[in-house]
């Protein structure tokens, strides 16, 4: 399918269900508070993202030739349906028929999905790459080719949204509360770009109350009711940053790309001398030396940790602050912020 066709695909199957969605928070919830929606609008406005193509924009007014600029934001995973309710913040202009196929497809997200559960069916299939998900295989590791992928579309300014959590985070899956921990392939997608994008934390609250995952039929179904919010937290790039620079500098040090730009090749001083398979073969064993988490001696892999150490303890800090505002500490409630064990421990502290 030509790249026109699959833009068009992209847009007939992601406008719809945003219209769904925007009816259904004006039809269907008690209440549906956003905060910080203009954090997530500037970083999708910037003129990379939406003028551009290839690695590079020319400015209008110097004439100069300026890099993309992509966006990653990292949520908590309430629901099933926190995807669609993400997209339907955005303006309605976004999408078509008020948007051209291309417009839509820039301006929306691109997003992983489990092969296990969402690529089950020839149908499903089409329709969720048609919505702009990549099909991602658990227990591969975090160099496979969907994080490539995952990594060449934000250096080209795309915007990128990520559950880290890999699973929805309820009571029924999690009855001691807190997040679960971050998937390692969130960490390799930022330090892998060779552009710094732009890394907004985000917090859902209440879709639980819309898809529980102890529904009964019809499961499909959003119920009606819930009281939602939604929190976009200011960026955190200055946080990431010098860890992303250092891993640049780690792997300037080593022979190959290393997957850097979602691409494993030889160094060229060395590559005019490999056959296509002499090249499959060192792109399998650029793989298995980070892979194997000895690379630079173990710093690259401690690089990414750190990195994924800091997102989920700023989206855990944003998510403590939002059900603290709800009241979920003092009623008692679950939490997806902060395990019972921990909140036990505070109060005995006090």
């Amino acid at each position: 399918m030509s790249d026109g066709l699959n833009k068009l695909a992209t847009a007939l199957t992601i406008s719809p269900i945003t219209y769904l969605f925007k009816a259904f928070r004006v039809l269907g919830l008690r209440s549906f508070d956003v905060e910080g929606r203009e954090i997530l609008l500037k970083a999708l406005e910037e003129p990379s993202a939406r003028t551009g193509s290839g690695v590079t924009v020319r400015d209008g007014e110097k004439g100069e030739l300026r890099r993309l600029l992509g966006s990653e934001d990292v949520s908590n995973h309430n629901s099933v349906v926190d995807d669609p309710l993400i997209w339907s913040i955005l303006p309605t202009t976004n999408y078509f028929p008020f948007a051209s196929p291309t417009f839509v497809s820039r301006n929306n997200r691109w997003t992983l999905g489990a092969s296990d559960i969402m690529f089950t069916k020839p149908l499903h299939r089409k329709f969720f790459t048609a919505g702009q998900v990549i099909e991602t295989h658990r227990g591969k590791g975090v160099f496979q080719p969907a994080i490539d992928q995952a990594v060449k579309l934000l250096q080209q300014g795309e915007w990128i949204h990520i559950f880290p959590e890999g699973r929805v985070n309820q009571p029924k899956f999690n009855p001691e509360g807190g997040l679960f921990r971050f998937k390692w392939g969130v960490g390799r997608i930022i330090m892998d770009s060779k552009i710094m994008p732009e890394i907004i934390p985000i917090w859902i609250s209440g879709c639980d109350q819309i898809m529980n995952e102890y529904r009964g039929f019809p499961r499909p179904i959003p119920r009606p009711g819930g009281r939602v919010s939604m929190t976009i937290g200011e960026p955190i790039t200055h946080k990431i940053q010098p860890l992303v620079d250092r891993w640049r500098e780690l792997a300037a040090e080593e022979k190959g790309t290393l997957g850097v730009g979602g691409d494993w090749h030889p160094d060229e001083k060395d590559a005019g001398g490999l056959d296509h398979g002499g090249r499959l073969q060192e792109d399998s064993r650029q793989r298995e030396v980070r892979g194997s988490g000895q690379l630079a001696q173990g710093r690259e892999e401690e690089v990414r940790k750190q990195i994924v150490g800091i997102l989920q303890e700023e989206v855990r800090k944003l998510g403590e602050r939002v059900e603290r505002k709800e009241g979920r500490f003092e009623r008692g409630e679950w939490t997806q912020s902060r395990k019972m064990s921990e909140r036990d421990e505070d109060i005995r502290q006090v």
